[in-house]
C-alpha cells in the first residue's frame, strides 16, 4: 500500500462570539499497489487530517511535532462526498475530530477549501510518484494526472450547502417550477447530498436504514388501452431530496381488502342473469325466449307464486311485509360477502431526534424543513389552480448489501405524506443549546400509498421464487 502526505496549511475561522481562531490541516492519501508495485486504478482514498492535540490545547499546531488525526474521509466510490469521523469510533458521543467550523467550511460551496484540498493532495501524490524516476510514475507524476486518478477513485466534489454555489461544489439544478409557478422551489431539498440522522449513520454502512426520497409528483401514464392506466415514471428520475434514518421501533404494515354483504332476491337474480347474458352474448332473441321460460316455470311453482306475490306487493309501495304475515316466511335474500375494492395502506413512524452538536442540529433543521415544505400544496402564479404536493418513496435498506431492499421487511409503493407533526418540547420543558437549537425534537410521520397492492406486484419482485417478503 502506498501513501502520500501533503504539506500542512492553516485556515482561519470565526467563533459565534466573533473571535478568530486557526486550524492546521493536511491530507493523507493512500492507495493499493499490485504485486509489481504499480498503483491499482480506482483505489485512492483521501483523508483530511487536523492536529488534534494542538486543537485541544487551543493552538494552531501543524508543526514538526504535530499529531495528525483524520477528521474526514473521501473514499472509493464516494461520489465526492466526505464522511466525517469521530474521535473514537467505538464511543461516538465523544464528538468529531474535525471542528464544526472546519466541517461547515468543507460543506460551503462558496468556499475554496475543497479546491485547496484537491490541489494540495494532487501535489503530494505527484511528488511521491516523481521520486520513482522517469517512466515509472504510472502517469501520476503530474498534478493533472493525480487529479484524474482522484476523480476516478472518489468522484467530483458533490458537496455543499444548498444556499450557496461555488467552485468547490455542484450547481443546483432546476427540479420543479416554471413560467407558471415561480413560487415553487427550484433546487433540490438537500442539493443532491443525502441527509443522515444521526450523522454517524453515514459511516455505519452495515446498519439497516429507512431511506425516504422526496419526489416530484407525477400522474400515472396512459395504459395500453382506453380502459386502463399505466405506471408512473421512475421515482429515481423525480427525486429532489433524500434522508436516511435508523429503522424505527414498531415497524409493521396493514394489508386489507374491502369486502361487504350483498343481497339479491330471486326475482332480481333472474332478471339480472337475463340482462347480463343479453349484454354478454348480444343474442336478443335467445335471451328473450330464455327469460320467458324462466318466468313461466316460476309461476307454476307454488312457493315461487308466494314469493312473487310478496315481491310485487312491496314493489307496489304497500307498507308491511305481507308474505311474513301470511306465511311466516321471508324471501331468501341470497346474502353473500362480496369483494368491493382494494384499500390503500397507511404507514406511521415516530422519531426522537436529539442533536449532539451544531452540525447535527443543522441536519435536523434541514430534515424538518424538507418534509414541511415538500408536503405543502403548491399554487400556480394566477392562484386559480392548486398543484399536488411532492410524494415520497420509502425503502428499507439492508445494511449487509449496502443498497438492496431488505428482504425481510415490506416493500412500500410511492406514498403521500398525509400528516407530519413536530414536537419541539417532547420532554415537556423548553430547552435549547447555546446556538438556540432545540435539545430534542419528536417527529411523527403519517404516509399513505398512492396505489393499492395487487397480486401480480408480488410476482414482479422475484418471479414467485419467494425470496422477498413482498409488500
Amino acid at each position: 500500500m502506498g501513501q502520500a502526505n501533503s504539506n500542512s496549511w492553516v485556515r482561519t475561522s470565526t467563533k459565534n462570539d466573533g473571535t478568530k481562531f486557526q486550524t492546521a490541516y493536511r491530507t493523507n492519501t493512500v492507495w493499493n499497489d499490485d504485486p509489481n508495485g504499480i498503483p491499482s486504478a480506482g483505489s485512492f482514498v483521501t483523508n483530511l487530517q487536523v492536529d488534534r492535540v494542538a486543537i485541544d490545547a487551543g493552538i494552531t499546531g501543524g508543526g514538526t511535532n504535530a499529531t495528525w488525526s483524520t477528521g474526514a474521509t473521501r473514499g472509493i466510490g464516494a461520489g465526492g462526498i466526505w464522511s466525517r469521523t469521530f474521535k473514537d469510533t467505538a464511543a461516538t458521543d465523544l464528538g468529531f475530530v474535525l471542528p464544526d467550523a472546519g466541517w461547515d467550511d468543507l460543506m460551503d460551496r462558496s468556499s475554496n477549501f475543497q479546491s485547496q484540498i484537491n490541489n494540495n493532495t494532487a501535489l503530494s501524490i505527484a511528488k511521491a510518484f516523481n521520486s520513482k524516476g522517469f517512466g515509472l510514475d504510472s502517469g501520476l507524476g503530474s498534478s493533472a494526472g493525480a487529479l484524474r486518478e482522484m476523480l476516478r477513485s472518489q468522484g467530483s466534489g458533490n458537496v455543499g450547502s444548498e444556499e450557496k454555489d461555488g467552485d468547490s461544489g455542484i450547481k443546483t439544478q432546476k427540479i420543479d417550477g416554471g413560467k407558471d409557478d415561480p413560487g415553487t422551489r427550484k433546487q433540490p431539498y438537500n442539493s443532491n447530498i443525502p441527509l443522515y440522522y444521526p450523522v454517524a449513520l453515514r459511516n455505519n454502512r452495515s446498519q439497516d436504514k429507512l431511506k425516504i426520497s422526496v419526489l416530484k409528483y407525477a400522474p400515472r401514464n396512459k395504459g395500453e388501452n382506453a380502459f386502463s392506466l399505466g405506471t408512473r415514471s421512475d421515482y429515481v428520475e423525480r427525486t429532489v431530496g433524500e434522508v436516511y434514518l435508523p429503522v424505527p421501533g414498531g415497524v409493521g404494515d396493514q394489508n386489507s381488502v374491502s369486502w361487504g354483504p350483498d343481497n339479491m332476491n330471486p326475482m332480481d337474480l333472474a332478471l339480472a342473469n337475463t340482462a347480463f347474458d343479453l349484454v354478454e352474448n348480444g343474442d336478443f332473441e335467445t335471451a328473450g325466449a330464455e327469460a320467458k321460460k324462466t318466468i313461466e316455470a316460476a309461476v307454476k311453482a307454488p312457493e315461487t307464486k308466494k314469493a312473487l306475490a310478496g315481491i310485487f306487493t312491496k314493489a307496489a309501495g304497500i307498507n308491511g311485509n305481507i308474505l311474513t304475515r301470511k306465511t311466516g316466511s321471508v324471501v331468501n335474500p341470497n346474502m353473500e360477502l362480496l369483494f368491493n375494492a382494494p384499500t390503500l395502506r397507511p404507514f406511521a413512524f415516530t422519531y426522537r431526534m436529539s442533536p449532539r452538536d451544531r452540525s447535527e442540529s443543522n441536519t435536523v433543521r434541514k430534515i424538518i424543513r424538507m418534509f414541511k415544505q415538500s408536503m405543502s400544496v403548491k399554487r400556480t402564479q394566477s392562484t386559480l389552480f392548486l398543484k399536488s404536493p411532492n410524494t415520497y418513496k420509502l425503502r428499507w435498506i439492508n445494511g449487509q448489501s449496502r443498497s438492496n431492499d431488505h428482504e425481510y421487511l415490506p416493500m412500500i409503493k410511492e406514498c403521500a405524506l398525509t400528516g407530519f407533526n413536530v414536537s419541539y418540547t417532547p420532554d415537556g420543558n423548553y430547552a435549547t443549546y447555546e446556538d438556540s437549537s432545540m435539545v430534542s425534537y419528536e417527529l411523527q410521520f403519517s404516509f399513505q400509498e398512492l396505489e393499492p397492492i395487487y397480486n401480480d406486484d408480488y410476482t414482479k419482485i422475484d418471479g414467485n421464487m419467494d425470496t422477498h417478503i413482498g409488500y
